[in-house]
């Protein structure tokens, strides 16, 4: 019998991501105040546009103060495996669109403010593909930081 010249790929016993494990870094919000997130792409006009919406929980001894979303920039979206190591995630380019909350008295809800941004750019932050190849893509991924920094 002839011997086959393909060779046996080894993959990593797969995990699927779940819906409630991730970090949305919003600045210097603690990530633990944002309750959900809809990143959501749609068509206008024959051109494609990526949306981010979230919420905060308010808290006792913790003020949201608008200001601060209004110039944000940058906002990171983390996934974690059953372990709570980021596994992969995106870095975003976005710009403020609005922010909203309500308040009613016929209601017992949590009081969460609502933030909508458009964002600008989407990069994906890195996979967990391997050791060694996870710590090419964050330097890699740190260099073009790096890079854009200095062309600014």
């Amino acid at each position: 019998m002839k011997e086959s010249n393909l060779k046996r790929v080894e993959w990593p016993n797969p995990e699927p991501l779940k819906t409630n494990r991730w970090l949305l870094n919003v600045g210097n919000i603690p990530s633990y105040l944002v309750r959900n997130l809809d990143l959501e792409t749609f068509t206008e006009k024959g051109k494609t546009y990526t949306k981010l919406k979230f919420s905060l929980m308010n808290i006792v001894g913790y003020t949201v103060v608008p200001d601060d979303f209004v110039t944000l920039k940058n906002i990171k979206l983390e996934f974690l495996d059953p372990t709570g190591h980021v596994v992969n995630g995106y870095d975003m380019k976005v710009e403020f669109e609005n922010m909203s909350f309500k308040c009613d008295y016929s209601e017992d809800n949590l009081l969460t403010h609502n933030f909508v941004f458009y964002v600008k750019n989407l990069n994906q932050l890195y996979t967990n593909v391997g050791e060694e190849s996870e710590k090419e893509i964050i330097e890699n991924y740190k260099k073009n930081k790096k890079k854009e920094k200095e062309s600014v």
